[in-house]
């Protein structure tokens, strides 16, 4: 499997698979085939040759659906995981998450514990309290696909580097939908930078659209992150946080009723 996985790699990187001309995919056997029990067992080679006489092989690999066929191929190994397993699974991931920079090394585990304990105020059944738990743990995935430097700038962002912290969202709703089941943690953990005027990102959904878990992960989520220390600034005292989470909601961010419940609860 890692000789598979190996080939794939290497391949893609000095060759790129999506170029399937006659010329490439010439460069691409022969590579794979001088390296035969070298690289690669000559099993793995063989198998490789077999693919690549059929024309289809190539053109799946520069197809649009070319995701959609590994998912079509995967249908027979789905798995039914309940809810204490999959929050477990999805605090492995908050961890290789947050551990992306020394500044939120405790930012997705963090907020999951507040999420938690606002669930059981408000008297949330187990499966809620469970999936909030979730969508906290899986809520800035899509940071994977922003760069450290960016994650660690020790000072004001440029237009164009907050254009791409604010894409994280959009790759957290993108990894996750797929999931079946996952239909209300999709929502919870990637619209979390939305704001009731409408004026959040990455959709720019107003608050009547907003279900009011939404709300309270956007308002568990600035509140997280203010009380930590960030490469611009130390974490703010429990004052200073509400100080701004109460201006944030009288201007019409983010939802009084859930910040003035934070207050209460963590005071």
């Amino acid at each position: 499997m890692a000789q598979i996985i190996s080939l794939a790699d290497t391949v893609d990187n000095l060759f790129h698979f999506e170029d399937t001309s006659v010329l490439n995919r010439a460069k691409i056997s022969q590579f794979i085939n001088i390296n035969t029990n070298k690289y690669y067992s000559k099993v793995i080679v063989d198998n490789f040759n077999i693919l690549a006489n059929n024309t289809s092989f190539w053109l799946d690999l520069q197809s649009v659906n070319l995701e959609q066929k590994i998912l079509d191929r995967l249908q027979e190994n789905i798995i039914h995981i309940e809810y204490k397993e999959l929050i477990n699974l999805s605090a492995i991931f908050s961890k290789i998450v947050d551990s992306n920079s020394s500044f939120t090394s405790r930012h997705s585990s963090g907020l999951s514990e507040k999420v938690e304990i606002m669930a059981k105020y408000y008297n949330f059944d187990y499966e809620k309290i469970s999936k909030l738990i979730i969508a906290a743990n899986l809520h800035d995935l899509g940071k994977l696909a922003v760069p450290n430097s960016i994650l660690e700038k020790n000072a004001k962002l440029t237009h164009e580097e907050f254009e791409i912290i604010k894409s994280h969202t959009y790759y957290t709703r993108q990894a996750l939908e797929k999931i079946d089941g996952f239909e209300e943690i999709v929502n919870w953990a990637s619209n979390h930078h939305e704001k009731l005027n409408g004026l959040g990102y990455p959709y720019g959904i107003s608050g009547d659209k907003l279900s009011f878990q939404e709300r309270l992960m956007s308002c568990l989520d600035i509140y997280q992150a203010l009380r930590e220390d960030r490469p611009y600034r130390l974490g703010m005292s429990h004052q200073k946080t509400m100080s701004i989470l109460h201006e944030q909601a009288q201007s019409g961010f983010i939802d009084l009723t859930i910040v003035n419940d934070i207050d209460k609860v963590f005071n």
